[in-house]
Order: structure tokens, then sequence, then C-alpha cells
């Protein structure tokens, strides 16, 4: 009887300890199936990639490490493409990316007009990544990179913050590094609205995206104004294709007049 019942037992010890997200209560059946696509879909070695930003412009080969966020398909690439329209918001100003992953937000920006962008990650990888991007794109003398927690190691005010973070209310999972970009129970949102005033002009912005499926914990169109800032939606869109099927959302945070 046991011998029967052994492929059962390995089953439910492989879903319960190898593949915790469906055993996350925090998360819905959906919000679970979609965590579960994300993290399939970034299970690849470093590599590099052509992302195609507008018509006439793409990053040829965009380094993303092993383990970290591939920008494809998800709201990093929608950022990246609503940040070049809208340089208005940063050219000539001076920028902090926090979160900053593969690099993505802090090259376009640097590129589009920025006068000085100072990137920051938690992860070491990303921090790598990010790097060595920067230095492909010959942008050295424009972009700092740094390895800190949100603005541990920061020590300037800027025109603008940038903040992709992330966004379905869960622990992340430690065997599964990529992870850390996508969940978060909600303390990381709240502590970064806490601390981004300190580093934020008066008269500067806070852009953060947002992946509507995730809920109301991380929002920062709920989330925002408890901390005191001004918040308005900049952009929505309904994603057909890629990792994220759904609607993308950009807001645009300010602080308000005391």
């Amino acid at each position: 009887m046991f011998l029967l019942l052994l492929p059962k037992v390995v089953s439910y010890l492989y879903e319960v300890f190898i593949n915790p997200i469906r055993y996350n209560m925090a998360l819905s059946k959906k919000q679970k199936e979609q965590v579960t696509r994300q993290i399939k879909g970034n299970q690849h070695p470093t590599h590099k990639v052509d992302i195609a930003l507008i018509e006439d412009f793409k990053l040829m080969d965009f380094i993303v490490y092993q383990d970290i966020l591939n920008p494809e398909g998800v709201a990093a690439l929608y950022l990246a493409q609503w940040l070049v329209f809208n340089n208005g918001l940063y050219d000539g100003k001076t920028v902090i990316d926090i979160g900053c992953g593969s690099g993505i937000q802090g090259i376009v920006m640097a590129q589009y007009g920025a006068k000085s962008v100072l990137s920051s990650d938690i992860a070491e990888g990303a921090v790598k990544n990010t790097r060595e991007n920067v230095t492909s794109y010959g942008l050295e003398r424009k972009v700092n990179v740094v390895q800190g927690d949100l603005f541990e190691k920061i020590d300037r005010k800027a025109d603008l913050i940038v903040f992709n973070h992330p966004f379905f209310p869960a622990e992340p999972y430690p065997e599964i590094p990529v992870s850390l970009a996508m969940l978060n129970n909600g303390e990381l949102i709240h502590r970064f609205l806490d601390d981004a005033r300190r580093y934020l002009e008066m008269a500067g912005r806070i852009i953060m995206p947002y992946f509507e499926m995730a809920g109301k914990v991380n929002d920062p169109l709920v989330q925002g104004p408890k901390h005191g800032y001004q918040t308005e939606m900049r952009f929505r869109l309904n994603a057909q294709d890629g990792l994220q099927k759904g609607n993308i959302l950009i807001y645009e945070l300010g602080q308000k007049a005391r």
C-alpha cells in the first residue's frame, strides 16, 4: 500500500516545498497563477536582448543576468517606453532609480536627457547587471550605481525618483531570487514613501508603475495619499501580450505643500 501511495506523497512534497507559490495564502488564485507565470518566464540564463522602446530606437544587446527580472513583457518595459515619451520630467535634471534591476529605467533616462542618474538595488546581481549595461552603452559619466536597501547608500536629493517596486502582496521566496522583484507584503512601499521625502526636491516627482491585478496592498494610488503625496494616474494600458496581461498603470506622486 505504501508503495502505491509513494508517488502521491512525492507529488505533495514537491508542491508544498519545491513549488510554494501555490500555497501562499496571501495571494488569490489568479494572483498565484500570475506570479507562477512570471517566475517561470524569468527562468533564463544571462543573455542579451534587443528591447524596442519606440519605432526607431532599440536598446541593442541589452544584458539581463540570470535571476534578474527580464523587462520584456512586464511593467518595466512599458515604464521605459513611457519615460522616453515623457522626458520633460527629467531632461536636464537629477534622477534616482530605486530597485534598478537590469538598469533599463536609468539607462533610458540618461540617454534621453537626464543630467545624472543614481541607480540603486539591494541585490548584488542587479547592481552588477546595471553596471555592465551602463558600461556597454558608454554612460559611466552620467549613471552611478550603488548597492543598498532603498536609499541606504544615497546621499543627495533628486528632481525625480523612479521606483519599479514589487507588486504582489506576499513574502518573496528565498529559493527564487527573482521573486524579490515581484513580491512584498506591503512593508516596502510604506518604508519607501516615508524615506523618499528626504531625498526628493520640494518640486520633485516620484514615478511608480503598477499592475492592477496585484490588488491594493502595494498600489501607489492607495498608499501614496496615506503618506501625504498627491497621486495621479498618468498612464493606463490594457496589455494583451507578454507575461503581465491586464491593466498596467503608471502613477506620478508629488509632495503636498505644508
